[in-house]
């Protein structure tokens, strides 16, 4: 089935925000290269625009400042998802009557696949896409590396790369529009921020699809116990569960609305 917590919702808005800031740095990037590149003095064209704008700039002409542009990016695209891991914890523990919180020592999304590993449900599928879980890894790891380098080891890097990496063959690659993400460190590119937010959004789809509250929880929901009057209860469970959670019955296996209905 597919479900849609509110949490989710929200991390597209913020992830919507996100992606009009990343895409207007690059295209104004681009096109500030492409002027110096093509002036016919680098060192005077930069001088005059730092004057123009009352910034002071010295220009790079190495490809670390498109590294830390999209080691920035990544970095904000990292907080807004762990933003709706809390999220989407709060609303699961609303909706379920459960007290179950976050403890240090282990990253929100390991906690959350412990979480799903323990609370499987008959109605649910159960998991969620490795390569979703490891391509989030390794961009969670620059984004250390991105804050905290000197506690971030090299070697992590090109492990959590290589197990990423791996799962990219050409269906998944066709299937995101990309030529060569996840890229290495060295070479991270405008590309490794599309897929990341990209996976993202599946990641955090997967998960609210899998962790659905259980029809006894549903059924103490206070909008749900006011359609306990209608004979066609089950069928307004469901017209709810559209509007408020997206939700999309995919196999006869989802019938997760007769046995809200049942509750009652």
């Amino acid at each position: 089935m597919i479900f849609k917590y509110k949490a989710y919702q929200e991390l597209l808005r913020e992830l919507g925000r996100a992606d009009y800031v990343a895409e207007l740095v690059e295209v104004a990037t681009r096109q500030f290269i492409k002027e110096i590149e093509e002036s016919n003095d680098p060192k005077k064209f930069v001088e005059e625009k730092s004057k123009e704008h009352g910034i002071r700039f010295s220009f790079d002409n190495t490809n670390d400042y498109q590294i830390q542009i999209a080691l920035s990016h990544i970095a904000g695209v990292y907080h807004i998802t762990e933003n709706f891991f809390y999220a989407f914890q709060t609303e699961y523990n609303s909706l379920s009557q459960t007290d179950w919180h976050f403890k240090p020592g282990q990253t929100k999304l390991q906690q959350i696949i412990d979480f799903i590993s323990s609370h499987k449900s008959q109605y649910s599928q159960n998991d969620i896409d490795a390569y979703l879980i490891d391509t989030f890894n390794y961009y969670h790891t620059l984004r250390v590396y991105f804050s905290h380098k000197r506690s971030t080891k090299p070697t992590d890097i090109v492990a959590s790369h290589g197990k990423a990496k791996a799962h990219f063959n050409d269906n998944i690659m066709n299937e995101y529009k990309i030529k060569s993400a996840p890229n290495t460190l060295e070479s991270l590119t405008f590309e490794d921020f599309f897929l990341f937010t990209q996976v993202s959004k599946k990641l955090a789809l997967q998960i609210s699809s899998v962790c659905v509250p259980s029809p006894e929880s549903f059924a103490r929901q206070r909008d749900i116990i006011k359609l306990k009057r209608h004979e066609n209860r089950a069928d307004r469970i469901e017209m709810y569960l559209k509007s408020e959670y997206g939700f999309v019955k995919q196999t006869d296996f989802d019938d997760i609305c007769v046995q809200i209905a049942n509750e009652l």
